[in-house]
Formats: C-alpha cells, sequence, structure tokens
C-alpha cells in the first residue's frame, strides 16, 4: 500500500475499532474513522501526517476548530501594532489553521485525485498538471527584490 501513498496524496483514513496497539501507540482513535485528508509527510517508521480536510470533521468538531482558529486570528491581531497590521495583506490576515493527525499507513487509503484549494487553482502562466518550478536564479531574483522592499519599508 506504501507504494501508492506518497506526499499530498489525498487519503481517508479507516474506519474501524481501536486495538491494544492502537492505544497503546496513540496512532488511531475510532472517531478518526472516515475523515479525509491529504498526506503532509510519510516518516520512515510508518507513521504518516495527514492534514485533515475540515469538511470530513463532524459538525460539532468543525465549528469548534473554525472557532478556535478565528479567536487565535483574533488575538494575534489585536498583539500587533497599527503600523503593523495596516502593512499585511489581506491573505496574511486570514490565515487558517491546519488540523493534522499523525496515524499509521496501514490505516489510509487513496481517495482519488487532490482537492486544490483557491490559491493552488492553475492561473494562465500555470496550467493545470504539474505547477510551474521556479530556477534557482528566478528564486534568488524574488528573494532579492523581497529583501530590497523589506528594507524600503523599514527606512520609511
Amino acid at each position: 500500500m506504501s507504494a501508492t501513498l506518497t506526499e499530498t496524496t489525498p487519503v481517508r483514513l479507516t474506519e474501524r475499532e481501536a486495538n491494544a496497539a492502537d492505544l497503546k501507540s496513540g496512532l488511531f482513535y475510532p472517531y478518526y474513522g472516515g475523515l479525509t485528508g491529504t498526506i503532509a509527510k510519510i516518516y520512515p517508521d510508518g507513521t504518516v501526517a495527514v492534514t485533515i480536510d475540515a469538511e470530513s470533521m463532524p459538525a460539532e468538531i468543525r465549528t469548534r476548530h473554525t472557532k478556535g482558529t478565528d479567536a487565535m486570528r483574533q488575538k494575534w491581531l489585536d498583539g500587533l501594532s497599527d503600523e503593523a497590521r495596516n502593512k499585511l495583506s489581506s491573505g496574511e490576515k486570514k490565515f487558517a489553521l491546519r488540523y493534522t493527525l499523525l496515524v499509521g499507513i496501514g490505516d489510509l487509503s487513496p481517495t482519488g485525485p487532490a482537492q486544490m484549494t483557491a490559491e493552488e487553482q492553475p492561473t494562465e502562466e500555470q496550467p493545470t498538471g504539474e505547477p510551474a518550478r521556479k530556477s534557482l536564479a528566478e528564486i534568488e531574483v524574488d528573494e532579492a527584490r523581497h529583501l530590497a522592499e523589506v528594507a524600503l519599508k523599514r527606512k520609511d
């Protein structure tokens, strides 16, 4: 099974009862069953970090997760000065917390093509399929441009 599972593979957690080994390892609980998500990292010991899709969470958990995210975002924004808050882009102000579980690889099954978020949707420069990757030179140019912008903002 691990041959078909790679990072970014969309998966579903198996619905089953926990056994003694699960309780000892803490890698599976029955309420994980049926959740869907995307593999974030596969570890050599057979454990997998899975970022859970909020839509697959039970309504009560999803509501609590959303309220927690909103509260943390507001607390973070309240801790910033007005100047720092005004410099943030709207995307930076609307961060979202991820809900990630560590599970055993045997409790996962692939579900199909990955769901793309709005930011990941293909653009005119980026056709569907493999995302366009920047070369090292392009990354260095972008970094230099960003550092120059930061330095300019600090002078103001």
